[in-house]
């Protein structure tokens, strides 16, 4: 069994929800908006365990849809009180700044922290000839339009990662979307393509196992379970980009009440325990809050909209 998937049931098995009533300010609902068992949900559950310690009730309520615009517009329309909340990711920016939607984050919510990372990863095959990024690059630009790149879905993290590295790299690959991370892990192994962009969490296993080859992490630094694979700007590529998970309320949310959810996130995130699991699930803690989480929410949706019109992305 991986150490992620140990770390899922642990989280499922031991969340524990308090059966006595509680007002809206002794309850937390943490709003996951998609479907149970993914990142993001595997990490609001480790986050709730945390804070059900310190005697909080503790709701994970899964709302899924619409590239994660359902379940972040319901919050978006909560009562203004901390007990409800949303875990936020890349998708929060990348849905509504794709599709024509009355729900505007930057509008509706208030970022409270950005939470934690996890790296993107440019893998091969094994027994794939690239021993480097370079040795990629070097292919791609030989052989413009011929060689392939895939990713877990449309409009994902890893496309704009993908559409990253080609940009960069001044090469032409073409990307291939897969309907979720486990297919184009599938498809890379089958050597149908030759290289994907992933989280960490989704491909550690198999570059463990000697399956596949890590090219390079699109990380600021070195990622600590992967010492030997280098950074994409230590490859020589000026880009870098990463999967994180915040917290957010409804816009309306009183400083105090910010504050209060800020201090209960804040002070779970610290435990050592926590931070042990986190570790073990390949996120890294950030703990970025207050005004440079809105600056940095800021500049990722700028950064979205100039990739997407860039590169056609585009979102049904």
């Amino acid at each position: 069994m991986s150490p992620l998937r140990s770390i899922v049931l642990a989280a499922l098995a031991t969340l524990a929800f308090s059966a006595a009533p509680a007002s809206a300010q002794s309850r937390l609902t943490i709003v996951v908006p998609f479907a149970p068992g993914g990142g993001i949900d595997i990490f609001a559950r480790l986050m709730g365990e945390e804070i059900g310690k310190s005697g909080q009730s503790v709701l994970i309520e899964n709302r899924p849809g619409a590239s994660s615009m359902i379940g972040s517009a319901y919050v978006a329309r909560a009562a203004p009180d901390g007990a409800t909340v949303l875990l936020t990711s890349n998708s929060t920016l990348i849905a509504p700044t794709l599709r024509a939607s009355d729900f505007d984050p930057q509008r509706d919510l208030v970022p409270v922290c950005n939470l934690a990372e996890s790296a993107q990863v440019i893998v091969v095959g094994a027994s794939a000839p690239y021993k480097t990024l370079a040795d990629l690059v070097a292919a791609a630009k030989a052989r413009p339009g011929a060689l392939t790149i895939g990713s877990n879905g449309p409009a994902s993290t890893q496309q704009f990662g993908a559409e990253m590295f080609k940009s960069a790299a001044g090469i032409d690959m073409i990307y291939v979307p897969y309907n979720g991370g486990a297919p184009a892990v599938t498809a890379l192994v089958g050597g149908q393509i030759e290289a994907i962009v992933a989280n960490v969490t989704e491909v550690h296993s198999q570059i463990e196992a000697g399956q596949l080859r890590a090219l390079a992490t699109s990380s600021t630094k070195r990622v600590a379970s992967l010492p030997d694979v280098p950074t994409t700007r230590e490859s020589g590529l000026d880009f870098d980009v990463a999967s994180w998970h915040g917290v957010a309320l409804p816009a309306k949310a009183p400083p105090d009440v910010v504050a209060r959810v800020e201090k209960l996130f804040m002070t779970a995130l610290a435990a050592p325990v926590l931070r042990d699991k986190l570790a073990g699930a390949r996120y890294a803690p950030t703990g970025l809050c207050g005004a440079p989480v809105a600056e940095f929410m800021a500049a990722q949706v700028k950064s979205i909209g100039e990739i997407a019109a860039r590169a056609g992305i585009k979102l049904e």
